[in-house]
């Protein structure tokens, strides 16, 4: 019990982990591997040891206490620090120990070469403390993405109010999706899962790989997850935001982006040789995010696809899509998904046939009758 107090930095919280340890309260503890993807050179890992909080698969006509009570466990339960977590990849070990967010990270050798089409490699996990009386083996496993370096571009896209409608400048709105939706329930932007299947199929040399960068929290890894999943939305690596979701921080949430630009930043630099797109929204930071990426890596960044978000004219996003313009760069300003699609045949990001299928998808989805608690379109 002792080194759990002794490792974090927030001693309330481990002092209440090992008190609920000590008398037996403390929850089976369980691995969660968020994300580990890397090159032929490195891999980078995050994951998170918690009390397992009982999260269901969210099942169709899920009744709203349902939901409410899913998110309001998806911020219960400790994250459990200062435990040892053993990790197995390719042969390779590392034995890592977790911060006062119960979170670990770490970088490992590759240990293979890179497939011309990329992979998906498997790495295991092991948590070494016993936190309770007759533990059973904690383990858990997870894929890593090793992405191509011989594809043509990458695709790093923002989540809400991306693909993902979240009105995440309508915090009454924002506060309302969280709690009465789930994966199956929320709604995505029309067209936007065969445009991103597009994007991730239309490579030359193997298909892209995706990021999908946010400043949400790990909390909601699984909804997010599962979200994509259900919606046909290509897999990709998630990189979320290690902090602590806090009321306080709906109402400012546009201001909490340095997250995202480091985030990308590093992606730029992990994959020194490769050119991306990047897809975002109006609504918070990503054009100006976005363009001091393009500033430091002008000859990298192919095209910038902006979702416009509200129609209010808007004279900052008009000075950045100047900027770009004078870097050489196009940062294209849509309203829906089909005017990105059409853009990028254009550029032969994708081919010509796929247009067709995405203004199927999108034709259908809007007119798919409005889930509980209608006002989903973005406003």
């Amino acid at each position: 019990m002792r080194f759990i107090f002794r490792k974090a930095r927030n001693p309330i919280k481990a002092l209440r982990v090992a008190l609920k340890r000590k008398l037996g309260w403390l929850g089976v503890p369980i691995i969660v591997p968020y994300t580990a993807y890397g090159n032929n050179e490195k891999i980078l890992i995050t994951g998170a040891v918690i009390e397992d909080k009982g999260l269901a698969e969210p099942e169709k006509g899920q009744k709203l206490w349902k939901n409410i009570l899913t998110m309001v466990k998806r911020y219960a339960g400790d994250e459990i620090s200062g435990v040892r977590v053993k990790i197995d990849y390719m042969g390779h070990e590392e034995t890592v120990r977790t911060n006062d967010m119960g979170l670990f990270h770490t970088v490992l050798p590759a240990g293979a070469p890179v497939s011309p089409d990329g992979s998906w490699k498997p790495v295991r996990y092991t948590l070494l403390d016993g936190l309770k009386e007759d533990q059973e083996p904690v383990v858990a496993e997870s894929k890593v993405q090793i992405a191509s370096p011989d594809c043509d571009y990458m695709v790093v896209s923002d989540i809400d109010d991306t693909i993902l409608i979240s009105h995440s400048t309508r915090v009454l709105k924002k506060l309302r999706l969280m709690l009465f939706k789930n994966a199956l329930t929320r709604s995505p932007f029309e067209g936007v899962a065969a445009f991103y299947r597009a994007l991730h199929e239309g490579g030359k040399n193997g298909k892209r790989s995706i990021f999908y960068v946010s400043s949400s929290e790990w909390n909601l890894y699984d909804l997010l997850v599962d979200f994509m999943e259900f919606k046909g939305i290509p897999r990709g690596t998630l990189l979320l935001s290690d902090a602590k979701l806090k009321i306080f921080r709906l109402f400012r949430s546009g201001r909490q982006h340095q997250h995202k630009f480091i985030q990308i930043r590093d992606l730029f630099e992990l994959y020194y040789d490769q050119e991306f797109i990047l897809i975002g929204d109006s609504g918070q930071k990503d054009p100006e995010i976005y363009l001091k990426i393009a500033e430091m890596f002008p000859s990298r960044v192919k095209a910038i696809y902006i979702r416009r978000i509200g129609n209010r004219k808007d004279r900052k996003l008009e000075r950045y899509i100047s900027e770009a313009g004078e870097l050489g760069i196009e940062m294209i300003l849509v309203q829906t998904t089909t005017e990105a699609a059409q853009h990028a045949v254009s550029r032969h990001f994708i081919r010509a046939d796929q247009v067709e299928e995405i203004e199927i998808e999108r034709a259908r989805e809007e007119h798919e009758p409005a889930g509980l608690l209608s006002g989903d379109q973005a406003e």
